[in-house]
């Protein structure tokens, strides 16, 4: 069987009030539960964090970057990786984990994680950095986690 384990978190928000000057980090765990090796596939709806703001003046934006991690954790083994969640959109380009998972997409965990302690997926940038302004709205992005058996 392959799976992420019964009661565990595989879902959940986060909110970071003004990640432009003290930038963001959050990590999301969760725990696997497979007897075979798989893999793990990650998807970003927005490719960054959006904000719902219509027509901007020069100037201003209304989206900012961020890197995804993804950590797996099996009984004797362990993977990781970083994508920039521009790359994780569907159809793009980041060839470490971009979802969903199957058997021959996804960050691969050659080996069982019998609810071996320590995955997560976290979200991470520094301050914002860019040229333009961010516009003084909310910004949200959805990832949706996929896990497959691949042996």
């Amino acid at each position: 069987h392959c799976g992420f384990a019964s009661g565990a978190a595989t879902a959940g928000t986060y909110n970071q009030p003004d990640f432009d000057t003290s930038g963001l980090q959050h990590d999301f765990s969760f725990t696997l539960d497979c007897t075979v090796p798989l893999r793990v596939g990650v998807v970003s709806s927005n490719g960054g964090l959006q904000a719902s703001a219509g027509a901007l003046p020069s100037g201003y934006v209304s989206f900012a970057p961020y890197d995804v991690t993804l950590n797996l954790v099996g009984d004797s083994t362990s993977a990781n990786a970083t994508c920039a969640a521009s790359t994780l959109t569907t159809g793009s380009t980041c060839a470490s984990f971009l979802g969903p998972a199957s058997t021959t997409q996804g960050l691969k965990l050659n080996g069982a994680s019998n609810l071996a302690a320590g995955s997560y997926l976290r979200v991470s940038a520094p301050p914002y950095a860019g040229p333009d302004v961010l516009v003084a709205a909310t910004y949200s992005d959805t990832l949706v986690v996929t896990l497959s058996a691949s042996p």
